[in-house]
């Protein structure tokens, strides 16, 4: 498998070359159709009806010219150096099952070098599509497009991903993955392989796979859409406080969409947003977890408001409940401001008016 993984890296930047080669064996109308439907070689990516256009011809016809181009690149693609590539993609797509997402493909083969510049990621989706045993199945509403062994029926992916829509239905938070299969299996009767299902569920647009189990895409919390979703999913995720620099890094780094996170609008959203509490210098919770705004000294009045006289250490560990500040400075803030009194050696409450 090393001299194999060496093949394949010293292949990857050949795949363009490779694949432009193989189009030598189309007509100029057929290279001309795959090549802008395939968005090779630098171009758009052009619908059937518009190339039909082109030609004064159906898109049925277009559609036609396609499936027998590949059909000729197909039988070819064997006898060239996309052989062994292509047999390397398929033990990927079967170490996820059968079953992967195509731009999770293209992505983990481009992964395997450094130097990505040259490589071409249209030419490597269609040098494996060109393979026997894989079949890709296109961009649909509901469904990315991925690439299956031909041994999986679609319509059994479809039933899997059916199915735990109408699960999930019943409930507002993540299910393992575990106790989703189970669910299932009471159901249906049927047993699933593991990473079938989170291959599966991976394709659906409907559905949202995490690392602490499955829901639905709707959900917010899970899925989030506005920069306050984010936020809120970064914080309830590391479940601590974080500065308003490290959120935003956080939020770029979990890629939940293309958006471009900038420092100072997240910043924005904390000050403006009464469920984020400022409790140091730019370092934020959520007011759900117990924490106060305020001033320090504000943050003790309320604590022996509600509690009463309390020991020096009482004060000082109720305070950092809330606000995450030096020791020193909560201890300043009880001798030096006047609302606040001493009522016994190390005991404090708030002053009489």
């Amino acid at each position: 498998m090393v001299q194999d993984t060496t093949n394949i890296t010293t292949t990857l930047p050949e795949v363009k070359e490779l694949v432009n080669n193989l189009l030598i064996l189309l007509s100029p109308k057929e290279k001309h159709i795959i090549e802008n439907r395939y968005s090779l070689n630098g171009r758009p990516h052009a619908t059937l009806e518009k190339i039909g256009q082109e030609f004064g011809v159906t898109r049925e016809r277009i559609r036609q010219i396609e499936k027998n181009a590949l059909r000729k690149l197909s039988r070819n693609v064997v006898n060239t150096k996309l052989h062994t590539f292509n047999q390397y993609a398929n033990t990927i797509i079967q170490k996820y099952a059968g079953v992967v997402a195509e731009d999770k493909l293209v992505s983990e083969l481009m992964s395997m070098v450094n130097n990505k510049e040259g490589i071409d990621a249209a030419a490597i989706k269609l040098s494996v599509e060109l393979d026997a045993n894989i079949e890709k199945v296109p961009n649909t509403i509901n469904y990315v497009p991925y690439f299956k062994l031909k041994t999986i029926e679609r319509n059994e992916i479809m039933d899997l991903c059916e199915k735990t829509l109408k699960l999930l239905s019943g409930y507002t938070e993540v299910m393992p993955i575990d106790e989703l299969i189970e669910n299932l299996e009471t159901k249906d009767h049927k047993k699933r392989d593991k990473q079938f299902v989170q291959s599966c569920l991976e394709l659906d647009r409907r559905i949202k796979v995490t690392k602490k189990g499955v829901g639905l895409a709707s959900w917010r919390h899970i899925n989030p859409r506005t920069l306050r979703d984010k936020i809120l999913y970064i914080l309830n995720d590391v479940k601590k406080p974080l500065h308003y620099v490290e959120i935003a890094n956080r939020i770029s780094n979990a890629h939940f969409d293309n958006k471009v996170i900038n420092v100072q609008a997240v910043h924005n959203e904390l000050i403006r947003d009464e469920g984020f509490v400022l409790i140091g210098r730019g370092i934020y919770a959520l007011r759900e977890w117990g924490y106060e705004d305020g001033t320090v000294a504000d943050v003790i009045a309320n604590i022996l408001q509600e509690k009463g006289p309390l020991e020096r250490d009482q004060i000082i560990a109720e305070v950092l409940k809330k606000r995450q500040v030096k020791r020193i400075t909560i201890l300043l803030n009880l001798k030096n401001k006047p609302i606040f009194e001493r009522v016994g050696r190390n005991a404090y409450d708030l002053a009489k008016s």
